[in-house]
């Protein structure tokens, strides 16, 4: 069972294991290499715009999950995450874009989306099965710089 919870000091070497996977900042704004420094920083970082949460199964770390607020007056915010290499392919990227849906929507943020790069088929999955659509827009990857190519597909959902 994933269950989400906010990271933890104790979660800095989990986290720095995990992001060794070529595979995360290729797809997300996760330094390479990636450092205990930068999973502290993660970890405490403080914007209350962002509701960062860490996916568990058991005690083993299977991913990094957040929702960013984007517009509350919009009611409008963004999701993002990654998931551990050993986690892949299970349905955990869905779960927790599920759980960030419903926390969401306690925040009051009705209309979220998720920008998944054009080539990332396995994030593009995830986006449709969790009930986003694909708004034909093409995007530069998200809070970037310099910001990249508009190769980044945007899936909205709305709770409307």
């Amino acid at each position: 069972m994933l269950v989400l919870r906010p990271p933890q000091s104790s979660d800095a070497d989990a986290l720095v294991a995990a992001c060794q996977d070529p595979e995360i900042p290729r797809w997300t704004n996760v330094p390479s290499p990636y450092t205990r420094d930068h999973a502290l920083t993660f970890i405490h970082r403080d914007d209350p715009r962002v509701k960062a949460f860490l996916g568990f199964e058991g005690d083993q770390l299977v991913g990094s999950f957040s929702l960013l607020e984007i517009d509350l007056d919009a009611h409008y915010g963004e999701v993002g995450y990654w998931v551990a290499k050993e986690a892949r392919g299970r349905g955990i990227a869905t779960q927790a874009v599920e759980q960030l849906k419903a926390t969401a929507l306690e925040l009051g943020i009705t209309r979220l989306e998720l920008l998944a790069h054009k080539d990332n088929a396995g994030s593009r999955g995830v986006a449709r099965k969790s009930g986003f659509h694909d708004t034909g827009e093409l995007r530069p990857a998200p809070r970037v710089d310099p910001p990249t190519p508009p190769d980044y597909v945007v899936y909205a959902w709305s709770a409307e």
